[in-house]
């Protein structure tokens, strides 16, 4: 939530900020510190999407392992949208920034927004949920046995979400999302 909020906060200066505006790079240099800075937040935000996207195909292919499935699903989407949002955030706020050095500066204050969670799961020293790394979880369902012929709409639905997002993510997003950067730029 407080990912959101920050999230919420830079597009609430972007809105209200009169000076805020996107601006085309001004040569080859500053359009590649604003490549490299995306494509590293790419790639630290892209095991988190994937983390999220296998907490929702997991949510919705044995909601007999849960008491209540449907949190467990939407924490797992929660992360997935958290993550893009984070992402795209650090896109628009870096297409917005004239020179070099702030771009740096901005990316790694921006970063620290994608790093909150592995801050506050670090900080748990001696809570049960640090030993949650450790957990396997039981695979028994599988997309050939059929398993979703008979179930709740609500599992159909869980499913249709989950596949929604991991199509949007294996064609658009991992291999394109830094170079849509580059677009955004002209």
């Amino acid at each position: 939530m407080i990912q959101m909020v920050l999230i919420f906060f830079c597009w609430y200066f972007a809105k209200t900020d009169k000076k805020f505006m996107i601006q085309p790079a001004n040569g080859t240099v500053m359009m590649i510190s604003r490549f490299i800075a995306s494509m590293f937040m790419h790639i630290n935000v892209e095991k988190d999407v994937r983390n999220g996207i296998g907490m929702m195909k997991y949510a919705s292919n044995h909601p007999e392992n849960f008491t209540n499935v449907y949190p467990a699903f939407i924490i797992g989407l929660y992360l997935t949208i958290n993550s893009f949002l984070v992402e795209l955030n650090v896109m628009l706020i870096l297409s917005s920034i004239p020179d070099v050095l702030n771009v740096i500066m901005k990316y790694v204050s921006l970063c620290a927004i994608a790093h909150l969670p592995r801050f506050y799961y670090s900080s748990l020293v001696q809570n049960k949920a640090v030993k949650f790394a450790q957990l396997q979880l039981p695979v028994t369902n599988f997309r050939h046995d059929g398993f979703l012929k008979y179930a709740h709409w609500s599992y159909k639905l869980m499913r249709y979400v989950y596949k929604s997002w991991r199509l949007f993510f294996c064609t658009v997003s991992y291999y394109f999302m830094p170079f849509m950067f580059i677009l955004l730029n002209f």
